[in-house]
């Protein structure tokens, strides 16, 4: 297999996996069992890799059914996924949308190393859910928005959030499967419901981590563009024409030095 797996300690429970490309998945593991946040592309030898960390039961629940976050999920038997995204995975993980997405992104990629996809059915998570890992427990935390079915996974013990794609510095409102901003922001107020319970957010692109005040940001960029008052950058993305929420500099970032930006379609506000 042409591709490598790293990883790096996060927290007591906590492990972040490579595979060089662009994102990255979690483990979280227990005394009695662990859980896998997301699978990737699905190349290389992820299951293989995972058990180098851990010989325990292993449980696999999927943020949302993106390409780059649902691929890998054929080599585990015990995955979760909301159901929401069902249609969304059909269509974006199979074997030739993955080649095309990733055939610009610098790995020397061999056809041994796509896994092959998915045929077998997601157990569905639901709002709150909690799974039990021996120590550590995960709460499931429906958020829509970047797609109907996004979830995020709260690691209570270690008080750390995985917001994964739901709210970044770069939140893609925008694609097929996202909802509206109104609906986006009623998500966001509900995961604020939850922010006594966690000191650090991570994500799964970029730096991966960002302050705390991200999802205030994000709150905020909400409310500016129902009120038509956010910067309205244009951008074309995936041949449409959409609009970041606040200006960026030639790096993505945004000028005034905060965090948060939303990327959405005029035709997808209320």
């Amino acid at each position: 297999m042409s591709v490598k797996f790293s990883n790096e300690k996060i927290s007591e429970h906590i492990t972040r996996i490579r595979d060089g490309s662009d994102v990255c998945e979690y483990l979280v593991i227990g005394t009695d069992r662990a859980m896998l946040i997301d699978t990737g592309y699905g190349i290389g030898d992820l299951k293989g890799y995972i058990r180098t960390l851990t010989d325990l039961p292993l449980a696999v629940y999927i943020t949302h059914g993106h390409v780059d976050h649902a691929s890998g999920t054929a080599a585990f038997d015990d995955v979760h996924m909301s159901h929401y995204d069902l249609e969304l995975f059909q269509k974006h993980c199979n074997l030739r949308f993955r080649k095309e997405m990733l055939k610009n992104s610098g790995l020397d990629l061999l056809e041994r190393d796509y896994m092959p996809d998915r045929k077998a059915l997601f157990i569905n998570i639901k709002d709150q859910e909690t799974i039990g890992l021996g120590g550590v427990h995960v709460v499931m935390i429906h958020v829509p928005g970047h797609t109907k079915g996004t979830f995020v996974p709260l690691i209570k013990e270690d008080n750390i959030i995985v917001f994964g794609d739901a709210s970044g510095v770069g939140t893609l409102i925008c694609l097929e499967g996202s909802t509206t901003i109104r609906e986006y922001l009623r998500s966001l107020k509900y995961l604020k419901t939850y922010e006594n319970q966690y000191n650090m957010i991570l994500r799964q692109h970029g730096t991966c981590t960002s302050s705390l005040s991200l999802l205030n940001e994000n709150i905020e960029n909400c409310e500016l563009i129902l009120s038509h008052k956010d910067d309205h950058i244009p951008t074309e993305f995936m041949g449409n024409t959409c609009f970041w929420a606040r200006e960026r500099d030639e790096h993505g970032n945004r000028l005034d030095g905060k965090e948060g930006n939303i990327c959405y379609q005029e035709d997808n506000i209320e």
